[in-house]
């Protein structure tokens, strides 16, 4: 049978003790006016305590001073988003739910701040940023004390990459004690475009105020040791100067040196040998041997296909000629102006040759190698006749051209017609 007490005033209940509520239901509820807003209640082992009203808030207030603040605030219509007007102390912070993780401010763009005590540290299981910036709010720089994976594409905006004392490895080549561009910054399999860049700049920091220092590319045989003088492929030492243990391949090659203009070979009496492709040929603007001997590797002759002005004495260690054999084929054979000599081949009488007009001051001496019957010589314009018969081997003429026509200089048996 239920009882009631009943008052119109406060009721107080004083115990000198402990102040004993014992309900055998496992139910303390609380009401205003007969309207319960609030339950106290065991269930199975656990104590709850229940907002009754429909998301009616859980508020847990107190004094601050003489100011009343809410503590924490369980919002029910949120499904008990929990709100602390301070700060949070916790041994472990773990988030249980089944579909989401989050740790959310709740101001408008407000931050989260987690900070450890005195020297600890924020440990994070995995970092993953989705947003599209990682800074440090002092402006200093931030720095990764450990091995970092990069599996994206990796972009420098107005910024420096300084490695100090430390070393740019591949993963797959071990370490190595200079920067390997073939498998650091660029793909092995892959070429790197760099678009819209207009210059890469790669300086020697001569802050330690050493001599000597280089720039220098080495082949990857031993990336593990260290790198000695004289093994590396490319160099560019601190003075500008660039060794390179191979060939070289370019568009176009230009001097800009205010000094001089030097190619030079690096090796002891080294040659200097400038190869062109296939049937190209080697471009010279302007050709001028300082030395004293212009020569062919493979001792045949050196064929100068236009004309030569030769301002000082022209001196000759062998003989200065051409040489034409020309066969008289029954129709009128053209005797070359090019040639100095011109061996005549009959196989027939009368065989005609034909000799254009030559230049002021050009000597042609002709003569008959094989008589296979006359050949007969008829110049386009002759000073001393019309023709010349070789009737014999060794009828030899020599002419001299003038303005006005070839002139007989001396005549070996050859008839003047």
């Amino acid at each position: 049978m239920s009882k009631t007490i009943r008052t119109s005033n406060n009721l107080t209940i004083d115990a000198a003790g402990d102040v004993i509520i014992d309900a055998d239901n496992a139910d303390i509820k609380l009401q205003d006016g007969g309207t319960e807003f609030g339950r106290i209640s065991r269930v199975t082992s656990d104590l709850v305590i229940k907002s009754m009203g429909t998301n009616n808030d859980i508020l847990l207030k107190g004094l601050d001073g003489s100011s009343t603040i809410t503590a924490l605030q369980l919002d029910m219509s949120e499904n008990g988003n929990a709100i602390f007007s301070g700060n949070v102390t916790a041994t472990d912070v773990t988030a249980n739910s089944l579909t989401t993780n989050v740790i959310s401010s709740n101001g408008s763009n407000a931050d989260i701040s987690i900070q450890p005590s005195g020297t600890g540290d924020v440990l994070l299981g995995a970092l993953r940023v989705n947003g599209t910036t990682l800074d440090s709010s002092d402006s200093t720089k931030i720095t990764l004390a450990e091995a970092v994976d990069i599996t994206g594409e990796t972009t420098l905006v107005g910024g420096n990459l300084v490695t100090n004392s430390n070393r740019i490895t591949h993963a797959n080549s071990g370490t190595v004690s200079f920067l390997d561009f073939t498998k650091t910054l660029f793909s092995e399999t892959n070429h790197t475009v760099l678009s819209s860049v207009k210059s890469i700049d790669f300086f020697l920091d001569a802050n330690g105020g050493d001599s000597g220092q280089a720039f220098r590319i080495f082949n990857n045989t031993n990336p593990d040791g260290s790198v000695t003088e004289g093994n590396h492929i490319f160099k560019v030492d601190e003075g500008g100067d660039t060794t390179i243990k191979g060939d070289l391949t370019v568009t176009d090659i230009t001097a800009n040196s205010l000094t001089t203009n030097v190619i030079s070979s690096n090796g002891s009496n080294a040659d200097i040998s400038i190869q062109p492709s296939g049937t190209g040929d080697v471009l010279l603007s302007a050709v001028r041997v300082n030395g004293t001997t212009l020569d062919s590797s493979d001792s045949t002759k050196i064929t100068v296909a236009e004309d030569v002005d030769v301002t000082g004495t022209l001196f000759s260690r062998g003989n200065v000629y051409g040489v034409q054999t020309l066969t008289g084929s029954g129709s009128t054979e053209v005797i070359n102006l090019t040639d100095t000599v011109t061996l005549l081949v009959t196989t027939g009488s009368n065989q005609n040759f034909s000799l254009a007009d030559g230049v002021e001051g050009q000597l042609k001496i002709i003569s008959m190698k094989t008589d296979g019957g006359d050949g007969i010589v008829t110049p386009a314009n002759f000073v001393n006749g019309t023709d010349i018969t070789f009737n014999d081997v060794e009828d030899t003429i020599t002419l001299l051209y003038q303005t006005t026509g070839w002139v007989l200089l001396a005549r070996q048996n050859a008839v003047v017609g």
